[in-house]
C-alpha cells in the first residue's frame, strides 16, 4: 500500500513510499482509509521539534481519520465489516483510575495513533477495536474525518468552557481548531470575535467573517476598552486561546470581564510569564483544555450528521500522493484543514 511514512529523525525526512499492506491481530481492526487530516502535531513530528524526540521511525503518520471496516481481527465484537469509523487517536490503558474515569486522553500510558504507532496517512491502517466510534448513517465518511479536531473544540468549548445565550466570546487564533470553537460558541448562542494575525488576514480571518464571526487583528486589542468597541459596549464574557501565542493568553487575562473564563486550548512553545495578581482580584476562571475523548467525538460526529458545523472553505482536499505537498501548505498557512484521501474521488 501507498503509506506518508516519516522515515528518518532529522527535520521534514518524510515521503509517500509502498509498506507492506497491514492484517489485524486480535482484538484489532483493519480499516480502508477514507480521508486523513493534518494538524499541528503532525507537523512538529514531520518537521523533528522539540518534545516530539519520542516519534520513532519509521512511523506511518496521521492520527485524524476515518474508514471502513474491512476485516476484524478474533475476538472482536460489536463492529461489522462495512461499517464506517472514526478511531479516538489519544488512546489510554482503559485499566488505570484515570481512564475508569472517563479521562482515557489523560492517561499516564497513553498512546497517539500516527505517533506511537502507525497511523491512517494510508491506504489501510489497524486500530483496536475499543477505539472507535461509529460513524451516523448519512454522514460522508471523508468528512467524518473531522470528528477528530471538531471533538477537540468540543471538549474545550462545550465541556472546558461555560458560555450562554447573548456572552461575548473572543477566539484567538484562526485555525483549524479556533475556527471550530468560534463555531460551537456562535452555536450555543454567543457573539464572536475572532483575531489573527497579518499572516491570517488573506484566507482565515476572511473565513471567519463568512462563518458569521466578527473579525480583527490581534495587535489592535490591547485591553477592555478595544473589545468594548469591537462588541459594543461590554468585553469579553469568555476567551478561548487557540493560538499558542503567549502574547494572545496575556491579553485574555487582562481583557476578560471581572468573573470572566479564559480557557486555553493550544500548546505553547515556550514559557508565557504574567503576574497573577490582577487575574485573583478579578477572579478569572482559567481552564486548560487537552485533546478529547469518546463523548466528545459522539458529539462531534453528531453535529457533523445535523449540519450545525459548516466545514465549508475549512477543508482543503489532496490526495495521497501529494501528501508532502499538503504539508508544505499546511506549514505555509496556505491551505486551512489539509484532507488526505486515498482514494481517487476528492
Amino acid at each position: 500500500m501507498d503509506a506518508f511514512v516519516k522515515h528518518a529523525s532529522e527535520p521534514g525526512q518524510a515521503g509517500v513510499r509502498a509498506e507492506p499492506d497491514p492484517k489485524p491481530g486480535p482484538g484489532e481492526v483493519l480499516l480502508r482509509v477514507a480521508a486523513c487530516g493534518i494538524c499541528g502535531s503532525d507537523l512538529h513530528a514531520f518537521n523533528s521539534d522539540p518534545g516530539f524526540e519520542w516519534v520513532e521511525p519509521p512511523r506511518i503518520m496521521g492520527h485524524e481519520f476515518s474508514g471502513t471496516v474491512e476485516q476484524v481481527g478474533d475476538g472482536v465484537t460489536g463492529i461489522k465489516t462495512g461499517e464506517v469509523v472514526v478511531a479516538v487517536s489519544i488512546q489510554g490503558c482503559l485499566e488505570c483510575p484515570v481512564c475508569r474515569s472517563g479521562d482515557v486522553h489523560l492517561c499516564p500510558h497513553r498512546r497517539i495513533i500516527g505517533l506511537s504507532y502507525n497511523g491512517g496517512l494510508a491506504e489501510w491502517v489497524v486500530v483496536p477495536a475499543s477505539y472507535l466510534v461509529k460513524v451516523p448513517a448519512g454522514l460522508d465518511a471523508r468528512d467524518a474525518a473531522l470528528a477528530e479536531p471538531l471533538s477537540v473544540a468540543v471538549h474545550a468549548v462545550q465541556r472546558r468552557s461555560t458560555i450562554h445565550p447573548g456572552d461575548n466570546v473572543v477566539v484567538s487564533g484562526p485555525g483549524p481548531i479556533g475556527l471550530l470553537c468560534g463555531q460551537l460558541a456562535r452555536l450555543a448562542g454567543a457573539d464572536v470575535l475572532m483575531l489573527g494575525t497579518a499572516a491570517d488576514s488573506a484566507r482565515r480571518l476572511p473565513l471567519a467573517g463568512e462563518l458569521g464571526m466578527r473579525t480583527a487583528d490581534a495587535a489592535d486589542i490591547e485591553g477592555p476598552d478595544d473589545l468594548r468597541a469591537e462588541f459594543g459596549g461590554r468585553t469579553a464574557d469568555v476567551w478561548i486561546e487557540a493560538s499558542g501565542a503567549g502574547p494572545a493568553l496575556l491579553g485574555a487575562l487582562r481583557c476578560v470581564r471581572r468573573g470572566g473564563i479564559v480557557t486555553v486550548v493550544s500548546l505553547f512553545a515556550g514559557p508565557v510569564t504574567f503576574v497573577p495578581t490582577d487575574a485573583v482580584r478579578a477572579e478569572l476562571t482559567v481552564n486548560f483544555s487537552y485533546a478529547s475523548s469518546f463523548p466528545d467525538y459522539e458529539r462531534a460526529l453528531e453535529l457533523l450528521a445535523a449540519g450545525d458545523v459548516s466545514l465549508d472553505g475549512v477543508i482543503d482536499r489532496f490526495p495521497l500522493a501529494d501528501a508532502g505537498a499538503a504539508f508544505a501548505a499546511a506549514r505555509e498557512g496556505r491551505a486551512v484543514k489539509p484532507l488526505i484521501v486515498p482514494g481517487a474521488d476528492l
